[in-house]
């Protein structure tokens, strides 16, 4: 039988995709929205798979023994991906797919932000769907948020947020793609959810210490005026705003075991997660 990774030419699906391929003898696919994009692994079979055109999806899907539901995509107009990643649970599900892993937000329970929302509708609609699931509540993403806070701090000479008390624990992206390929390859993951948060929890100051500036607690309304002023929209300071609150409460502020568990060996910490995305921004140093 088959293992798939949709989302293959993404930046996790791409990691999987490697890491799977050296803990399984079984065929491995990736679905692509354009196949003539794609630069697969060797040994990997690329197909078409459009979460906008699930019929693509479902006939590429056929066959296959478990996939991997990657929605860990973040673009502009959130609405549209509960719709597209429900479309393709739907069409694994017709395809008769045994086994749906699907990655979420991290810590969804205590998840507050306006934007992430929509994971706990796909969440229960995959637990609803028939196939066998399992759930990877990943903190793809969030590495990214803190290192864009190194790297607007070393732009300004100090680490400016309304971060006052707050903890997250990113996790490297090589190590959540190790742990999906885990999943995917072995048994014993149905009807599980996996928190996948990373080893230890990261403060501000911290985060600081890597930009080597200090840091400066504000309100939110002054964090608010200060991003204004550097040119974000409304909508994109409410976003951080957001999310600062969540960073500030209980959400991802406390390390979970399963991703150790799962690589069977520590898991990168989570500063040096941090600064791997920091050197992929512009200019970073």
């Amino acid at each position: 039988m088959t293992i798939a990774i949709t989302g293959g030419n993404g930046e996790l699906g791409r990691a999987v995709v490697t890491a799977l391929t050296t803990r399984t003898d079984e065929p491995v696919v990736a679905t692509v929205r354009d196949p003539s994009l794609a630069s697969p692994a060797d040994g990997v079979e690329t197909r078409p798979g459009d979460f906008d055109d699930p019929a693509t999806l479902e006939r590429s899907l056929a066959g296959v023994r478990t996939v991997l539901v990657n929605a860990t995509f973040f673009g502009a107009d959130t609405t549209r991906r509960g719709p597209r990643v429900a479309a393709a649970i739907d069409a694994a599900t017709r395809a008769g797919v045994g086994r749906i892993v699907l990655t979420t937000w991290s810590d969804l329970d205590h998840a507050t932000v306006p934007l992430v929302q929509d994971y706990v509708g796909l969440e229960a609609r995959l637990r609803s769907a028939g196939p066998a699931w399992t759930i990877l509540r990943t903190s793809t993403g969030l590495a990214d948020a803190l290192a864009r806070d190194v790297v607007w701090a070393r732009r300004a000479g100090e680490l400016v947020a309304p971060a006052d008390g707050a903890r997250a624990t990113p996790a490297a992206l090589a190590d959540l793609a190790e742990a999906a390929a885990v999943v995917l390859a072995s048994d014993g993951h149905d009807g599980v959810v996996h928190e996948l948060t990373g080893p230890d929890a990261v403060t501000w100051d911290d985060l600081a210490a890597l930009a080597g500036t200090p840091f400066r607690a504000v309100t939110e309304d002054a964090f608010g005026e200060v991003a204004a002023g550097s040119g974000f929209p409304p909508a994109a300071v409410e976003q951080l705003l957001d999310l600062y609150r969540d960073l500030r409460g209980p959400w991802s502020s406390e390390p979970a075991p399963t991703l150790a568990e799962l690589l069977g060996r520590a898991p990168v910490p989570g500063i040096e997660a941090v600064r791997r995305r920091v050197a992929r921004f512009p200019g970073a140093s």
